[in-house]
């Protein structure tokens, strides 16, 4: 599953300038919450019942992950999870970190 993947992310980058926030298209069901409490996930979760996020990044389908720069811009996209995916977004923010750097 991607979420319990998304919070070790989280722990691994959080020290870093990185923000996580999680996005779920409606009220969260006490379920859910349960579920977010048993997975370890620390980061943001955010509802938008109104899909203003969704719509603003061009979310079909779910789980869709967008990396987006320090200057807002949406870099990398990721639609769908499977194993292993969390080590090209580990790549993918480790690219984004030494971009930054690099930048003025």
């Amino acid at each position: 599953m991607e979420l319990p993947r998304l919070a070790e992310l989280y722990d691994s980058f959080e020290d870093r300038g990185v923000r996580f926030v999680s996005v779920d298209t409606g009220n969260r069901s006490a379920a859910a919450n349960a579920f977010l409490h048993e997975s370890g996930v620390r980061h943001d979760v955010a509802s938008d019942e109104d899909r203003a996020s969704f719509e603003a990044y061009r979310v079909a389908a779910i789980p869709t992950t967008v990396l987006i720069d320090h200057e807002g811009r949406a870099v990398f996209r990721h639609v769908g999870f499977s194993p292993g995916d969390e080590d090209r977004l580990a790549k993918e923010l480790e690219a984004l970190i030494d971009w930054r750097g690099a930048t003025p």
